[in-house]
Order: C-alpha cells, then sequence, then structure tokens
C-alpha cells in the first residue's frame, strides 16, 4: 500500500497546491478580467441636477443588466465618445444642438 505522504500534490484538490504552480481556476478567472487599464485623468465639471439624475438613471439601468454598477466617469466618458461621433458626422453643432 503506497503511503499517504508519498501522494503528489497534482492529485490533491487544487487548493493544497503550491502556488508556483498556478491554480487553474484563479488562472481561467484572470484572463476574463484583465483587461488594460487605460490611464484616466481627473477632471472636475459642475453639471445640471438633471444631468446628475441621468446619471443616476444610466446607472442603474446598467446594474439591472449587467449586475454591474458603472463608475459615473465610464459614463461621461461613453456619452462624451458619443457627442463627438455625432459631432464627427455632423448631427450635432458645437453648442450641442441638431
Amino acid at each position: 500500500m503506497a503511503d499517504p505522504k508519498q501522494r503528489t500534490l497534482r492529485a490533491r484538490s487544487t487548493i493544497f497546491r503550491r502556488t508556483e504552480e498556478g491554480i487553474p481556476e484563479m488562472e481561467e478567472a484572470g484572463q476574463e478580467a484583465r483587461q488594460p487599464k487605460r490611464q484616466r485623468i481627473k477632471a472636475t465639471f459642475y453639471l445640471e441636477p438633471e444631468d446628475i439624475l441621468a446619471l443616476d438613471h444610466l446607472q442603474s439601468e446598467e446594474f439591472r443588466h449587467t449586475g454591474k454598477k458603472p463608475e459615473r466617469s465610464v459614463l461621461v466618458s461613453r456619452a462624451i465618445q458619443a457627442f463627438l461621433k455625432g459631432y464627427q458626422e455632423g448631427q450635432y453643432s458645437a453648442n450641442g444642438t441638431a
């Protein structure tokens, strides 16, 4: 009969493996979550109360659909990018009117 101490780590559950071998479950999760972070610059703006309510509404809607609460800065960035695209396509003027 084999000595229990002679069992290899491979035969054991992943929680008992040495960390330098890697944990398959962690590696799979890490690959999905790893996206290069873009540098962000802090900027302060004054917004109308309706704008804040709109951001809160967008944040809540995305949370309901995805289960993840987006940062307000991400929502503002998306809005700026969408406006810029429309502006470049001639849908908006510089003051935001159609």
